[in-house]
């Protein structure tokens, strides 16, 4: 009895323990964190369907978090993160810093029909850059990475470079720009000579652009069988996928199961760009490459007791204590001699380092003191950056006056040693890359006992100076090259100096320009003037005239130039001749709107007419007439005496009718021989008829061309506006036109009014 009720009792806590469970599971949410090797929305749209994915085949939600380094520790840290997808040398960072419970999967990355699990890193340049072409050529260039902790688009690098004998962490500069995408930009633009980047970002990058491959060369190529990437280092496990200690573990092995169930041809997988998930591979090669390099979690020297010391190294250590003994011993007797020396030397030093300007004390060619002026100068970290260095490292390779420095400084430097001080202006380069000015000044300091003669090196920042005089240069070489004219004025608008382009379009000479108001109009000057005093500057055009009376048109900026405590104390004009830009205008103007063989208007001019026409008829309640004239038989006298006969006809016939028609009527072609007209306050039918039949007449009379007399008619149909309904001007010369072919078909040589056609 009591084994059934046990039995019982441990069904119900069963059941009961499940059904608590269950609602759990159902509301689970989850967060997958990715390292943002690339930005951060191409890695979204690139790892959000895999998060959906897991979500659908596990039933847990699945939140997904694009993270850079510090903020992916961060979040781990804070346990934001139940599972996180990086690359392997931040792996091996977080696993030094947290338990973790192992790698759960390994990245399978898919390259068209192929796929790899591993990953390398890939050195490149801009594929014009002739002066690269292998790893030797490397050295001292400048080198764009997206940072220490990328395996493939650092580290890689390094180790391989380290291995052909060039440690460039010695010898080159690198910028670190968080991202592979901004690392191949920086080399195409020209920003980095080399850039550093892991295997796949290429051929990734070239899906939307093309071209990159042209563009770019890849150094030190390996030709790897099976890889499907251009790589340029040995080969690395790819990314793993981990699980934190705090998950559920039946939510790893679901999610665990569900990554391993992908196939390459799955949906999932073609919209990731990966061809699955595979058990996890062995990462004891990046953590020798890590060792090696002595980058995190590894660049920490094992520390080491005085008790460890003292147990391992008892004989060495006691014989060094013998050592040790007898040399303080000797320096005790030498130590009274030198202390004048000393102190004597600790003042001149302190007085140095607190020196305003920089200072530097060099010995046997090399600065062995400074004071943190010279460091402020260089932008160093620290004074140790300096010493035991000579000028000729933080110089350039040639001063501005062509020599080369180590060799200029050398000759100066036996100068110096013979007891001469040495001045001139030296160029710099700072930590940062930039040069600076400086006036450079070498003493030589005799000690009396001749062996601790050093040299005292003061440095002059002339930076600004220097600066300041290109620009001086610049603004002189602008004022005297520019082709637009230049003049500057006193506050009051008299001219005080002018450029050769002004004397050029003004035609005046300096003389006669010098002490004079520019070329403004006379009415409108003072208010030039005035506007650029309130308004800081003015701009127009306006018409005016060279020095020997020929017109021209101007285009003229005024500026005001304010002093220091904010009164205008200068103006600066610039204008430029824009005649022949005017009269191309007018030019053009003329042949958008006008009959190029009777200059008469052409269609668009006369519709624009007919609506401002029919605008004007409306406000004052009038009427006008919309005249549609053909002339009749003019294609047998063109076919007759040619083409140049039949334009003599049509410039004859246009300008009779033209003489016809009032000042306010308007006549324009709008064809080969079809001319149009608009009527104008038309006060009865019976005066327009008379008008018509002036028309007719005019175009009836023969016409002498070719040597011959020729006589054409016209047909002319005409109507009234406004009517009933409201129209527009092109149905009003619709309706013209209309009328002109009932006068055709009528006989010709006749006008007709339009009449609604009968039903």
């Amino acid at each position: 009895m009591s084994i059934l009720r046990l039995t019982t009792l441990l069904f119900v806590l069963t059941v009961a323990e499940l059904t608590a469970i269950a609602p759990a599971h159902a509301d689970e949410t989850l967060t997958l964190g990715v390292f943002a090797y690339r930005p951060d929305n191409v890695l979204q749209d690139r790892y959000q369907p895999l998060t959906d994915y897991l979500s659908r085949e596990t039933g847990i939600q699945i939140e997904l978090e694009i993270l850079n380094q510090e903020n992916m520790s961060r979040a781990i840290a804070a346990n934001r993160l139940d599972f996180f997808l990086t690359n392997p040398s931040h792996f091996l960072l977080i696993r030094s810093e947290r338990s973790l419970t192992g790698v759960l999967a390994t990245l399978v990355r898919r390259s068209g029909e192929s796929s790899t699990t591993s990953l390398g890193g890939v050195i490149f340049a801009k594929a014009e850059r002739d002066d690269i072409q292998d790893l030797a050529d490397i050295r001292n260039k400048t080198i764009a990475s997206p940072g220490v902790h990328f395996l493939g688009g650092y580290q890689t690098q390094v180790l391989e470079l380290l291995d052909a004998g060039i440690d460039i962490r010695r010898v080159n500069l690198i910028r670190f720009l968080g991202t592979h995408d901004r690392v191949v930009r920086s080399v195409l633009t020209g920003d980095a000579d080399v850039g550093f980047i892991r295997t796949s970002i290429l051929e990734q990058m070239a899906q939307a652009d093309p071209d990159l491959f042209t563009r770019v060369k890849v150094l030190n190529g390996q030709r790897l069988s099976g890889f499907p990437y251009v790589v340029s280092t040995r080969l690395y496990p790819e990314w793993p996928l981990v699980a934190l200690p705090h998950v559920n573990e039946r939510s790893v092995r679901k999610i665990a199961s569900a990554l391993f169930a992908i196939e390459p041809e799955d949906e999932v997988a073609l919209a990731v760009g990966i061809a699955g998930f595979s058990p996890p591979a062995d990462y004891q090669s990046v953590e020798y490459l890590a060792r090696t390099l002595r980058v995190p979690p590894y660049d920490q020297v094992p520390q080491l007791t005085w008790v460890d010391a003292l147990q391992q190294y008892r004989l060495w250590v006691f014989t060094i204590l013998i050592l040790v003994i007898l040399l303080i011993t000797s320096s005790l007797w030498l130590a009274r001699s030198k202390r004048q020396l000393a102190s004597e030397q600790r003042r001149l030093r302190q007085l140095i380092r607190g020196w305003p300007q920089p200072a530097l004390i060099i010995r046997d060619g090399r600065f062995v003191d400074t004071n943190p002026a010279s460091v402020d100068l260089l932008r160093y970290a620290s004074r140790e950056s300096l010493i035991g260095k000579d000028l000729s490292v933080f110089s350039p390779e040639y001063q501005p006056d062509g020599l080369i420095s180590w060799q200029k400084l050398a000759h100066m430097m036996a100068r110096v040693a013979g007891g001469q001080v040495e001045q001139c202006e030296w160029v710099l380069n700072r930590s940062d890359g930039t040069e600076v000015w400086v006036e450079l000044t070498m003493a030589p300091v005799d000690a009396d006992d001749g062996r601790d003669d050093f040299i005292l090196c003061s440095l002059y920042d002339i930076n600004r100076r220097k600066r300041a005089e290109q620009r001086q240069r610049l603004a002189a070489s602008v004022f005297e090259y520019a082709r637009e004219a230049i003049f500057i004025t006193d506050n009051h608008g008299m001219v005080l100096d002018v450029n050769d382009a002004y004397l050029t379009i003004t035609g005046r000479t300096r003389k006669k320009a010098i002490g004079r108001l520019p070329p403004l109009p006379v009415d409108e000057g003072s208010g030039i003037f005035s506007s650029a005093r309130s308004q800081g500057f003015w701009s127009g055009e306006f018409a005016s005239r060279r020095n020997d009376g020929e017109g021209i048109t101007l285009s003229v900026t005024l500026s005001s130039v304010r002093g220091d405590h904010g009164e205008v104390s200068h103006f600066v004009g610039i204008f430029s001749d824009v005649s022949r830009l005017k009269e191309q205008e007018r030019r053009l103007r003329i042949m958008a709107h006008y009959d190029a063989l009777t200059g008469m208007p052409n269609r668009v001019l006369f519709a624009d007419r007919l609506q401002q026409a029919m605008a004007l008829t409306k406000r004052q309640s009038g009427k006008l007439a919309v005249v549609y004239i053909d002339l009749d038989e003019f294609k047998p006298v063109n076919d007759a005496f040619g083409h140049e006969a039949g334009d003599q006809l049509l410039v004859e016939v246009a300008t009779r009718m033209r003489a016809e028609l009032r000042e306010e009527d308007s006549l324009a072609r709008i064809g080969g021989d079809e001319f149009a007209a608009i009527i104008m306050n038309v006060q009865d039918e019976a005066a327009l008829e008379s008008l018509l039949g002036r028309l007719l007449h005019q175009v009836a009379t023969p016409v002498w061309v070719a040597d011959h007399s020729v006589e054409v008619s016209a047909s002319i149909g005409y109507t009234l506006f406004p009517q009933a309904e409201d129209l527009d001007g092109d149905q009003l010369l619709r309706q013209a036109d209309h009328a002109m072919y009932q006068a055709k078909r009528c006989g010709r040589n006749r006008y007709v009014r339009f009449t609604e056609p009968s039903a």
